[in-house]
């Protein structure tokens, strides 16, 4: 399987030079993206009328001032395609920018373009039947992951320096993994979700995808965070999840006792957490059920209009979720109002609590697809907590490895992330 060499450093800083730095991006896109298709449009006049207005007199209105930033395809940008990866939505263009998006400009980030991702953000792969596949740029034949797989693929790559996903059940994080960078999904609500496409309003979170924890706390503060920017030492105790009885292969728990003997030596004590009283897999399960039956409430309408305009996969996934009997809807809910309850009250005793990010790293397209993908990303959405997915290494070269940790306080999880990942 031939490689994609993956960007390891900034092609050009964008702090010192946002003009240089976007052309060296634009070239680098011009020259890679036909391969990866992490971007789907690119707004070259409108990210060079952006890079030349950056850092007036050579100061920084804001921490992103100039900095490179792609959009995914289910967050409105004035006057660019508005889809969320459905085809029906294809030639739909956004009226006004979303409040993340607002935020940005009011910044003076520079941005790039509209990213890939799995039709209607209810994906893992970004293979998408409408708008093509993304590729990982560590490896060609292997997922990006998803929903946010463009986001993830276009950083990694060093497309853009960050981008700006959504997060449902992991969809911002899943990519981050599988493509070796971070992914940041804040507190449920902590980010107007004001014109983003929704799917399920009870889970779905604004998220960022970056190179770095330190950018990814960067770009956050400025986004609206609670506190400031800067990391700060995290005390306290670390929890570790508890893998017996979970699909992590052996390489993904290496990677978690890796990054736990590495908070001991910051000076922090570790301990197992005590077990859920279900296992992640069926957890995730009931979540992707009422996920499901929220797309197809939502896209009823064009479902009925414009039914070619959705792939099949995805009529089939819809069917199947409202063809379940009431009695397993109801059993679904249950469990999770219960689960979220109890990630909380166990998650709270400790600083961060560190697990996988997924358990197991990028897969091949066309090898079977795990159904376990969600298992552990799927427990910050169901419980509205903060997360952060930080590379932990590599297998066999280059395939990525990733690990999360999960906090209510958003600032531990950035802050300790930088500490880990250094």
């Amino acid at each position: 399987m031939m490689g994609l060499a993956p960007a390891l450093h900034e092609p050009s800083d964008w702090a010192d030079d946002p003009v240089a730095a976007l052309e060296a991006r634009l070239a680098l896109i011009a020259e890679r993206n036909p391969q990866i298709h992490a971007f789907l449009t690119i707004d070259a006049p409108g990210a060079r009328a952006a890079a030349q207005a950056a850092r007036p007199g050579g100061r920084a209105r804001s921490p992103v001032d100039g900095m490179p930033i792609g959009i995914k395809a289910n967050i409105a940008v004035k006057g660019w395609p508005f889809h969320a990866g459905i085809g029906a939505l294809r030639d739909r263009l956004a009226g006004q920018d979303a409040a993340c998006v607002a935020r940005l400009r009011a910044g003076g980030a520079v941005l790039l373009g509209l990213l890939n991702m799995d039709e209607a953000a209810l994906g893992d792969t970004t293979d998408n039947a409408h708008f093509g596949r993304t590729q990982n740029p560590r490896q060609a034949g292997l997922t990006a992951g998803g929903s946010s797989g463009g986001a993830g693929a276009a950083v990694a790559a060093g497309f853009c320096t960050a981008a700006i996903g959504t997060d449902t059940l992991g969809s911002v994080r899943i990519p981050a993994a599988y493509c070796g960078i971070t992914g940041h999904k804040p507190p449920h609500g902590a980010l107007s979700t004001e014109g983003v496409v929704p799917l399920a309003p009870p889970f779905d979170t604004v998220g960022i995808v970056a190179r770095t924890p330190a950018i990814a706390a960067t770009l956050r503060h400025w986004l609206g965070a609670a506190e400031g920017g800067a990391a700060r030492n995290i005390a306290g105790t670390l929890g570790v999840f508890p893998l017996d009885g979970t699909t992590a292969t052996a390489a993904t728990r290496d990677a978690v006792a890796h990054m736990a003997g590495k908070a001991q030596r910051h000076g922090m004590a570790v301990q197992t957490m005590t077990r859920l009283d279900h296992e992640v897999h069926d957890i995730a399960k009931a979540a992707f059920l009422m996920v499901a039956l929220s797309a197809a409430e939502l896209h009823a309408a064009d479902l009925t209009q414009a039914p070619a305009g959705f792939s099949p996969a995805f009529r089939s996934t819809m069917a199947w979720a409202q063809a379940q009997p009431s009695a397993r809807r109801h059993a679904a809910q249950a469990m999770l109002t219960g689960a979220a309850e109890q990630i909380r009250q166990v998650f709270a005793p400790y600083a961060a609590v560190l697990m996988p990010t997924t358990p197991q790293p990028a897969f091949a397209f066309g090898a079977p697809r795990p159904g376990d993908t969600a298992d552990f990303t799927s427990l910050a959405n169901i419980a509205g907590l903060a997360a952060t997915a930080f590379p932990a290494g590599a297998q066999d070269g280059n395939i990525a490895l990733s690990v999360q940790l999960v906090s209510a306080d958003e600032q531990a999880c950035l802050s300790l992330a930088q500490q880990l990942a250094a």
